[in-house]
Order: C-alpha cells, then sequence, then structure tokens
C-alpha cells in the first residue's frame, strides 16, 4: 500500500494515486464523485481528475462507514456532512468561549 505524508494544503492527488492511496477501485471512485462524497479540483474526466489530501481522508472516512455500518452511498454522504457541520459549529463554540472568557475576567 502506498502511503503518503503530506504537510501541504494545496498538494493534489491524481484519481490513481487517490484509488491506490485509499484501496478503492475506480469505478468506486466515480460512484463517490456522483454522491459528492469526492469532488475533483481539476480535470474534466477521470483520467485528468486531482483531488486534495482532504478528499483521500473524506474517502477513507467514508470507505470505513460503509464497511462497518453497510450504508448506501447517500446515505454516508449525509453522514459526512453531518459530521463536518458537526465539527465547524464545535469550532465556532470554542471560539466564543475563548472571546467570552476575555470578558469574564
Amino acid at each position: 500500500m502506498l502511503q503518503i505524508n503530506i504537510s501541504e494544503q494545496d498538494c493534489w492527488l491524481s484519481s490513481d494515486e487517490l484509488c491506490e492511496c485509499s484501496e478503492i477501485s475506480s469505478a468506486l471512485l466515480l460512484e463517490l464523485v456522483e454522491h459528492s462524497i469526492a469532488i475533483p479540483l481539476q480535470g474534466e474526466v477521470i483520467e485528468q481528475w486531482q483531488f486534495s489530501v482532504e478528499n483521500l481522508h473524506q474517502v477513507k472516512k467514508a470507505t470505513r462507514i460503509q464497511r462497518d455500518l453497510a450504508l448506501d452511498w447517500s446515505g454516508i454522504g449525509l453522514i459526512l456532512q453531518l459530521l463536518d457541520e458537526r465539527d465547524r459549529l464545535e469550532h465556532e463554540v470554542h471560539m466564543l468561549k475563548q472571546q467570552l472568557s476575555r470578558f469574564k475576567t
């Protein structure tokens, strides 16, 4: 299995690299793109697609959810959206608590 340690946010992966790193087929990648689980940043056809490292994490998370819960991909897409929203809200609450603590002292 290919392992990549990437710290740059603007590093892109080809569709072949994404498939290899996440251990999925190109047919499954097409399905994930159809359900907006993976979103190509560039390219018109699968051979030209480029993905962010965040997409790699998203695909790995989606395949774990599918394996563990045996849900369909549309359901997994919804779960991922809800998890992202929860993370965003948790971050917002954390920032608001920090701002509030400045006024309490």
